[in-house]
């Protein structure tokens, strides 16, 4: 266990987290580390996340009642899980013939590797909702093309599974006519010439795979006083999206390509269809000339983005505009003067350092 008067996060010991000192405030490193206290902290208190999960009517939302608890997205504590920063999920190596990016946060329990996360840290609102009424408030939301495809290989991995054969036949069945008919994926007229096919195509096969979706994507947020980087009173809450909802997002933007057009959305059902069927259908995919190289005129550095107003209408539960903690769980998150530690070069660190400094403690 690590020294009580070394500054830390709550949660995170030298037994359970590949980071714990330095490497848990650097810049680029504390927005992972804090969700995972966040997470600690609420798996802990017995409040599980809001999931964000793909409906028998084709639609990403909110789901009213709680789909998860906090130990089935990071883990029981009674199976004393190690948490992993920017590691390669092990058991997703076999299904890619080249090397596959590290995501944030991998799960284990024993020597196996349990659950791959994305985690995002967000706030809200972002610029675009700040001047509406905090009833339309809702945070961004950029996706990696590595979050793309675990995402899909998550939804394979499923598919494999020895009791989910005739679920992976029929995906296939699907799948085949719609794969078959491209001949060149980084065609862009092919691709465009072919947007509703595969949009249906992908739309049917999430449609058949709603019982065995997963949590996959971490989204913490942190809420604020409007466009001012000051916390707001009611402040921290965790959704969690599914594997098949972050798949789904681009069926629904890509409807407005034009003609001849691939937006990034569109691209992102082209490489999902192609990904999923020769995962399914030879046990492996090209990560790299799928969601590395494909670029279909788009540059490659992200899968797609959403802005607040969109997320905001999958997002929709009274706990985006109430989060579940107050700004003072920070005294309980960050421990040992760990505000200390902070370099406030970015928005979040800077609003926690700001309360942290202040006399302020509700």
């Amino acid at each position: 266990m690590q020294s009580p008067r070394m500054p830390a996060l709550y949660g995170l010991v030298k037994d359970n987290s590949s980071r714990q000192g330095k490497d848990l405030w650097g810049k680029n490193q504390f927005n992972s580390t804090f969700p995972l206290a966040l997470c600690l902290k609420m798996r802990d208190d017995g409040v599980a996340p809001v999931a964000v999960v793909l409906h028998a009517d084709g639609i990403v939302a909110a789901d009213p009642n709680p789909r998860w608890s906090m130990e089935e997205v990071i883990g029981d504590k009674k199976d004393n899980p190690y948490y992993h920063f920017e590691k390669t999920f092990a058991a997703y190596e076999s299904l890619s013939r080249n090397e596959v990016e590290k995501i944030d946060l991998v799960v284990s329990v024993g020597d196996k590797d349990w659950r791959p996360l994305e985690v995002k840290l967000t706030v809200v609102p972002d610029s675009g909702t700040a001047r509406k009424p905090m009833s339309e408030w809702g945070p961004e939301l950029v996706l990696r093309p590595v979050s793309s495809a675990y995402a899909m290989m998550g939804l394979a991995s499923s598919l494999s599974e020895a009791g989910n054969a005739t679920l992976k036949r029929e995906v296939m069945n699907v799948i085949r006519p719609t794969y078959n008919a491209i001949q060149d994926w980084d065609n862009i007229v092919e691709i465009s010439s072919n947007r509703d096919r595969l949009r249906g195509t992908l739309s049917l096969v999430l449609d058949k795979t709603l019982q065995i979706q997963q949590p996959f994507l971490v989204q913490p947020i942190w809420k604020t006083e409007g466009q001012v980087p000051v916390l707001a009173a009611q402040c921290f809450d965790v959704f969690v999206w599914s594997d098949a909802a972050i798949m789904r997002l681009p069926v629904d933007l890509s409807h407005k390509a034009k003609p001849n057009e691939v937006t990034r959305h569109l691209r992102e059902v082209a490489r999902h269809v192609r990904a999923l069927y020769d995962v399914l259908n030879s046990g492996d995919f090209d990560y790299l000339g799928t969601y590395a190289r494909m670029s279909l005129g788009n540059q490659t550095d992200k899968a797609f983005a959403m802005a607040g107003n969109l997320t905001r209408k999958h997002m929709a539960h009274p706990r985006l505009t109430t989060p579940h903690y107050k700004r003072g769980v920070l005294n309980q998150l960050i421990l040992n003067k760990g505000g200390n530690e902070l370099k406030p070069e970015r928005r979040f660190d800077a609003a926690v350092v700001a309360y942290l400094s202040s006399n302020r403690r509700p």
